[in-house]
């Protein structure tokens, strides 16, 4: 399985080199690929890798099966983006690679249309292994019909990207388990506003609470305290689980700050994150090319030409006393 996707400094998708590094036959051996939200910084290349992993099933929120969703996909090409890619255009491209595959393999749009408690994936050989969505719930299905609605701009107008909603309560959380593992993806879900939606709805409801406790946790929304409530570290992950960040740099505060991780470490010592700092200050240059970026710039960062890689690997058969962790490039243990 593959959640989300990104892309390297050459346009590739990582998770196609990185599967291709291990040998795997990425055309029969990747059985299913989740978008967990269409947000520009999860979705880049996931195309891609749908062409690639021809018999993967693909996965995305139910909240996304809306007219005013597939308004936004099918009006695509008539809109002005200044940014060349965004997730609209990024899902509408996954739409037209289900089409074109051949006879039976050929669909109209996602395989599962992802929501609290459906299964995605289920396989017995050499173990059980069983992948559930967490969310989105109902009620954030619901509430997600309006915020889509409003974000379908008029023909004709130039826009710098699709606007996100705000909060995310739409987004995928995935428990991933064998008889020996569990693994919780937490994505970019928000605590949510009220208790059936977002995060609160996720611990507070019986029926989805997870039956064991996952021994490593993908922290949500780069560690934000927006997508941190106690009760997922206290009802659905055992005590100091390994917990992997992937840091958010744009922006004037990148995420987590520095409060995000003492918060997160007074729970885990076993905090590993992709990069650190977040933000990265930009080299000196000559005061002329400053000044002059200063004025036709609104904001600017230096970048990192590889991304930091956390490995989290383990037996299906051994428990956690089998995980070991692997660090790559700028990924460093907190």
């Amino acid at each position: 399985m593959v959640v989300d996707s990104c892309l390297d400094a050459n346009g590739k998708s990582v998770a196609l080199t990185y599967l291709a590094s291990l040998e795997v036959d990425i055309a029969t051996q990747v059985k299913l690929i989740v978008a967990t939200h269409w947000h520009d910084d999860h979705i880049r290349g996931i195309a891609q890798l749908l062409r690639e992993a021809s018999s993967a099933r693909f996965a995305c929120s139910a909240a996304l099966r809306r007219e005013e969703f597939m308004t936004l996909v099918a009006a695509d090409e008539n809109f002005v983006l200044i940014e060349h890619k965004s997730g609209i255009s990024e899902f509408s491209e996954v739409l037209r690679t289900l089409q074109a595959r051949p006879g039976e393999a050929r669909t109209g749009g996602p395989d599962h249309w992802a929501s609290d408690g459906m299964r995605l994936f289920y396989h017995t050989n050499p173990c059980p292994v069983e992948v559930y969505a967490l969310s989105p719930s109902s009620q954030s299905i619901t509430d997600a019909l309006g915020g889509i609605a409003r974000l379908v701009p008029s023909r004709g107008q130039i826009i710098r990207k699709f606007p996100c909603i705000s909060p995310n309560d739409v987004a995928v959380v995935l428990l991933v388990s064998t008889e020996a593992l569990s693994f919780l993806l937490g994505s970019d879900l928000e605590t949510g506003r009220h208790p059936r939606c977002g995060w609160k709805g996720v611990v507070s409801s019986s029926r989805l609470r997870p039956r064991t406790l996952s021994m490593a946790y993908k922290v949500a929304h780069h560690g934000s305290e927006n997508a941190d409530l106690r009760e997922i570290w206290t009802d659905l992950l055992t005590a100091k689980p390994y917990a992997l960040l992937a840091p958010f740099a744009k922006g004037p505060s990148p995420l987590p700050s520095k409060d995000d991780v003492l918060r997160m470490k007074r729970s885990t010592d076993k905090l590993y994150c992709t990069a650190w700092p977040p933000g990265k200050s930009p080299p000196r240059r000559d005061n002329a090319v400053e000044r002059t970026m200063r004025e036709i710039l609104r904001s600017h960062r230096a970048t990192r030409k590889t991304p930091g890689q956390i490995r989290l690997r383990g037996s299906m058969l051994g428990g956690s006393e089998s995980i070991s962790v692997g660090l790559f490039d700028y990924a460093v243990r907190l």
